[in-house]
């Protein structure tokens, strides 16, 4: 059945909305309402707690730079960890990387294999979860950590946005338990909203880790589906080097990749790292 949706993130907006010819799958779980439409031009959406996820049609953009920017700012990085991420498309650009090992906690396996049926192009026809490489850990990833210490040499913070049960991932504590978690060269990457509608959520990120000892930054991608402007992810390494990052050095990596990307390259990967004023002095927590 055909209808209309409309998401209410910010407080007072109601921009983000789409009309959709088909309600594909809709589940409430004990952790939250799962929604997955199939609408004109954006494919199919992705769509928790009233909050758009993803989209087929840019799903391409975020999660390539969510990925390929802490993974190739680390020397071979062999073991990663993806937390949330339950809909594929991070584990599928992990995978072009030659690791050893992929895991994925995400706490609500409804959206596996929601994904698995209704999302195929995130997660390669479902291939992706299935990659021998890849264990899936349906568990809270707040637990989880405290449980794996020095492991990952790459951590990737695939949440939604800091509303309900995602509020913890967003935690002091949280960011211990990734900074405690990573190997002696790891780096960890993290979405951190639309800056110009969540102006504190890159500041708070860069703060605390900075505060645990890390040497943390941002860097941003335009997704369209993320209605205004930039989106900022924050990232931190125990190498600073995770901030300052090599054209040179990133192009030999990426050339070790299997499968293409259609939105990094490393040469993008060097200028988001450019960040306008207003979006500097955002991620430092300078007042407007």
């Amino acid at each position: 059945m055909a209808g209309q949706f409309v998401e209410s993130l910010y407080t007072g907006q109601a921009f983000q909305g789409f009309f959709y010819d088909t309600l594909l799958f809709e589940a409430d779980t004990e952790y939250q309402s799962i929604r997955i439409y199939d609408v004109p031009y954006l494919g199919r959406v992705l769509v928790l707690d009233g909050i758009v996820q993803t989209t087929e049609a840019d799903e391409f953009i975020y999660h390539e730079m969510l990925t390929h920017v802490p993974l190739l700012s680390v020397a071979e990085p062999r073991r990663v960890m993806i937390v949330g991420g339950g809909d594929g498309g991070t584990l599928r650009e992990v995978l072009k990387h030659p690791v050893e090992k992929v895991d994925l906690v995400e706490i609500d396996e409804v959206v596996i294999s929601s994904a698995r049926e209704f999302l195929p192009s995130l997660n390669d026809g479902g291939r992706s979860f299935d990659d021998p490489r890849v264990e899936i850990v349906v568990q809270d990833a707040f637990q989880y950590m405290k449980a794996h210490t020095g492991e990952y040499d790459a951590i990737l913070i695939d949440s939604t946005d800091p509303v309900g049960m995602a509020e913890a991932l967003y935690s002091d504590e949280f960011y211990r338990l990734c900074r405690d978690a990573l190997s002696p060269k790891g780096a960890l990457s993290a979405q951190d909203g639309v800056v110009f509608f969540q102006r504190d959520e890159a500041a708070r990120t860069v703060s605390a880790l900075r505060r645990l000892g890390l040497s943390a930054g941002a860097y941003i991608a335009a997704v369209p589906t993320y209605y205004g402007g930039y989106m900022t992810f924050g990232v931190a390494g125990r190498d600073a080097a995770v901030l300052t990052p090599d054209v040179d050095t990133l192009s030999a990596r990426y050339a070790g990749l299997t499968g293409q990307t259609r939105h990094y390259s490393p040469a993008v990967h060097h200028a988001s790292f450019t960040l306008p004023r207003w979006i500097e002095d955002a991620v430092e927590g300078k007042k407007q």
